[in-house]
């Protein structure tokens, strides 16, 4: 069976520009990719609100916000390798009441305070290749 799993951990979606976003645009990107998804069989998402050092250890939270597929972060996926940069994040500081760094994106030679949309478009288009032709056979224009 074809799946895919999307994980989306984040400190908070109240005022925290960077986690918003994160969420707008995976939400935008699904959309999108509606006819693309159509070689999986099973399509969960899950969006994980991170709200104190147990779930950060729990879910393995480097720094938010996260995106993963299939347990594989979206930088790794995309550049081959994982290197979380990060800067000084406001809103997620007053919320956890101590200064908190967030994440920070490296693609296409910028770097970003917000996921690349088309970033977590390749991601999901380079999990997505790796199930074409096997979710049928071949009849259904998948690969």
């Amino acid at each position: 069976m074809n799946k895919l799993s999307i994980d989306f951990l984040y400190l908070d979606l109240s005022c925290c520009e960077r986690c918003q976003s994160a969420d707008e645009i995976l939400d935008e990107v699904l959309v999108e990719l509606r006819q693309e998804l159509r070689v999986i069989d099973h399509l969960t998402v899950k969006k994980i609100r991170i709200g104190n050092r147990e779930d950060e250890e729990k879910y393995g939270l480097k720094r938010s916000p996260t995106i993963r597929l299939n347990g594989r972060d979206l930088e790794e996926i995309v550049s081959g390798k994982l290197v979380i940069s990060d800067n000084y994040c406001g809103p997620c500081s007053v919320v956890c009441g101590e200064e908190t760094n967030c994440r920070t994106f490296e693609y296409d030679g910028e770097t970003s305070e917000n996921i690349p949309k088309e970033m977590l478009r390749e991601g999901i288009l380079m999990v997505l290749d790796q199930f074409k032709g096997s979710c049928c056979d071949g009849n259904c224009g998948c690969g």
